[in-house]
């Protein structure tokens, strides 16, 4: 390998291997190799702009003009919703089931159907002290035996074992709680009301409350003493 040096260049330095000349040129004629470090610089800024300053969201949909003059829509009033008397005598009933106790009660011969509860709302204690003037509400939680169309209610005062008939606004079981027709197997609340009467003497008797189906067997009989009083 040969190195050699030559001015036939001028100011460059040759370099010769194996026949292969290089140059290397330390004159730099201005605009004809690289620009300026400065000019670099701003060139590479410009090339790449810093972004700043917060996003701008893009204008969605305008919204809807309102009239002039008016104001917001008004939605109209629910109609009032008058219960109907089934569910009036349900509350009633449910009310004075949370009143009452369980009585203590004597079956008279429940055959096609079995009592689970008696309830006389107020009646803190036995023998019921029932107030002339004064009605009581009546809960009878019942399982049916038999199917029925229907079923009617009676009741009696019972003194020195004489059944005397005691009248009650609503006799109709259908009408007391109880849908009809009555199911086999199925339980069933009757509700009713026992009004005592202003004329009623003030005795001790024993009140009897029957519920029959269509074939007049009961549905359930029920007894508890009770005491009329002022």
């Amino acid at each position: 390998m040969g190195m050699s040096s030559g001015s036939a260049f001028g100011d460059g330095v040759g370099l010769s291997v194996q026949g292969l000349y290089f140059q290397h040129t330390t004159t730099t004629t201005p605009g004809l190799c690289c620009p300026p470090l400065s000019r670099r610089r701003s060139h590479r800024r410009a090339a790449l702009p810093l972004v700043t300053g917060r996003a701008v969201r893009a204008p969605g949909p305008p919204a809807p003009a309102r009239p002039r003059g008016r104001g917001p829509p008004q939605l109209a009033a629910p109609a009032a919703m008058v219960p109907s008397p089934l569910a009036l005598l349900l509350a009633l009933g449910a009310a004075a089931t949370a009143l009452a106790e369980p009585l203590r009660f004597v079956d008279c011969g429940s055959v096609d159907g079995s009592i689970q509860e008696v309830n006389v709302s107020p009646c803190p204690t036995q023998p019921c002290l029932l107030h002339k003037g004064t009605s009581y509400s009546i809960n009878v939680t019942f399982a049916s035996k038999i199917e029925s169309q229907g079923s009617k209610a009676k009741v009696y005062g019972e003194m020195l074992h004489v059944d005397i008939p005691f009248p009650i606004p609503e006799p109709d079981g259908c009408k007391s709680g109880i849908q009809c027709p009555i199911q086999k197997g199925h339980s069933y609340s009757y509700l009713n009301k026992l009004p005592v009467k202003s004329e009623y003497p003030s005795i001790k008797l024993i009140v009897k409350w029957e519920l029959v189906d269509d074939q007049d067997q009961m549905l359930f009989c029920w007894k508890i003493p009770v005491q009329i009083t002022s």
